[in-house]
């Protein structure tokens, strides 16, 4: 029987092979599966899921490898192509001396601070908490190149749709027996996604 720690390793193992792996497509043309990461947290799979099938919707094939204790790292390392995180915890990590506080202020500031290789998504302006010291708005980061103008249109309609009221309701639909999957696919129809 496995270890918990050599479940995790066999399945970042597993998700960077598939993140490089193609898979068949009706067309002669193969696609590549495009990993979306999160740790375990709830909202983090929650919103990895929202975007994976958002990406899936523009007939992208995708994956989501949730439990991850290191995301940014696997992001860093190509083991996932997407990760779904919070504008102020970014820019606290990669210039947390920076005085940005508001929300456009801390993307800007984010965007200045991204490591060469990383890009990032429009931020939802309706998903901060009020009480932090620096905005906390939810985006994807992800590895620069890898998408097309469709797929990037799907990612930032994402921002321009998801709020602190929907994403709450999604998150209590989950801890009332609700997958992740299915909160984010009710998300995802109900705005048109």
């Amino acid at each position: 029987m496995l270890s918990a720690v050599a479940r995790r390793t066999a399945t970042v193992i597993l998700a960077a092979t598939c993140v490089f792996t193609t898979v068949s497509c009706t067309s002669d043309q193969a696609r590549p599966v495009v990993a979306v990461g999160a740790d375990s947290s709830t909202e983090s799979v929650l919103l990895a899921q929202i975007y994976s099938q958002a990406l899936a919707r523009t007939g992208t094939p995708t994956t989501v490898i949730t439990g991850l204790p290191t995301p940014l790292a696997d992001l860093d390392a190509g083991t996932i192509a997407v990760l779904p995180a919070r504008n102020g915890a970014l820019l606290d990590r990669w210039n947390p001396t920076s005085p940005a506080r508001k929300p456009d202020e801390v993307t800007t500031a984010v965007n200045a601070a991204l490591p060469q290789g990383l890009s990032v998504t429009d931020a939802a302006d309706g998903t901060s908490p009020t009480n932090t010291p620096r905005a906390e708005n939810i985006l994807a980061v992800y590895r620069s190149g890898i998408f097309n103008r469709q797929q990037l249109k799907k990612l930032n309609y994402v921002a321009g749709e998801l709020t602190t009221e929907a994403l709450t309701e999604s998150l209590h639909q989950i801890n009332t027996g609700t997958t992740p999957a299915d909160a984010a696919r009710t998300w995802l129809d109900a705005h048109a996604l």
